[in-house]
């Protein structure tokens, strides 16, 4: 467990002993499900609660009681198929901020990292437990944006794709794109409920100064699920484009078979014609009757030719 300090703005390292004693100082804390259920006695937080830090990953939510919030929220990180959600779990109260992990998280290092370099260098930044949550918050929303554009710069190359060469099958790509996106949708609309819930403070666990950060940030996530739906919408648009294409490209194939299936119809025509086995058939004993039948188709595909030229079917 690893236990921190807030003070005069700046941020010293401590423990849960000094943290039980010093009840008058806000500490943020670095826990383990084990380590919160193990000193519960302590921190009392609602059972029910830290029997879902133990349990298998839970729904991303927030749950307000009169003086805890206690949240789920998922990190998302880009791997080879897709994407992945890592589980971190957080109680707010008046005095204390816990982050509940359940494996190691990059991105609370470099948090911890920020929020160390910012307290020894800066002092216009008052560190309290609510801009800390804060600050998490906001750095899940910024990498987010990234992986956002990373999105729309491949589905606008798709595009173009699809409009150069239509005989690739882009299919598995435009599933797996929506895929990604219908990932994206689930995770960040429960993350706009918890940061409105949290902007509306109903408990009051938030200070004032850290509510209008929350504000600022409850309307960048909006944004964000905005985003993902604007580009799912781009997706169904390249799909449709696509799919348009692939019509146009089999109509074409099929008016080049039916104007080839139209021209020798009349050939057909003929072939059968001299091909019935009647006795009498002048065209038989004729002795210009093979150049005559040449001729004559000749001329039928010929007529057929001009015909199509002429009304733009070729």
């Amino acid at each position: 467990m690893e236990v921190y300090r807030i003070s005069d703005n700046e941020i010293f390292d401590s423990n849960l002993s000094e943290m039980k004693r010093d009840k008058m100082s806000q500490h943020w804390v670095i826990a383990s499900p084990d380590e919160v259920c193990q000193h519960n006695d302590y921190f009392k937080f609602h059972n029910s609660t830290v029997a879902e830090c133990i349990s298998p990953r839970q729904y991303p939510r927030i749950e307000v009681y009169d003086d805890t919030n206690f949240g789920v929220i998922n990190i998302i990180e880009k791997d080879q198929v897709g994407f992945s959600a890592r589980e971190l779990n957080f109680y707010l109260t008046k005095e204390k901020l816990v982050f509940v992990v359940k494996e190691k998280h990059r991105i609370i290092d470099n948090i911890r990292a920020e929020i160390f370099q910012n307290s020894s260098s800066s002092k216009s930044y008052l560190l309290t437990v609510s801009k800390i949550l804060y600050i998490l918050l906001d750095r899940i929303a910024s990498s987010d944006s990234a992986i956002l554009s990373e999105i729309e710069g491949k589905i606008s190359k798709l595009e173009e794709k699809v409009m150069n060469d239509i005989r690739i099958d882009f299919t598995d790509d435009i599933v797996k794109l929506r895929k990604q996106l219908l990932y994206l949708k689930r995770y960040y609309e429960p993350l706009v409920d918890i940061v409105e819930d949290l902007e509306e403070n109903e408990n009051g666990l938030i200070d004032d100064s850290a509510i209008r950060y929350f504000k600022i940030l409850n309307n960048r996530v909006i944004r964000l699920n905005n985003n993902v739906l604007n580009l799912r919408d781009y997706i169904t648009q390249v799909r449709e484009a696509y799919q348009a294409q692939v019509d146009i490209n089999l109509n074409k194939i099929m008016k080049v078979f039916t104007v080839v299936t139209t021209i020798f119809l009349p050939l057909t025509l003929i072939a059968g014609w001299y091909g019935m086995n009647f006795k009498h058939m002048p065209e038989l004993n004729w002795i210009y009757g093979y150049p005559f039948a040449f001729i004559l188709s000749g001329i039928v595909v010929a007529v057929s030719l001009a015909y199509f030229r002429k009304h733009n079917l070729l």
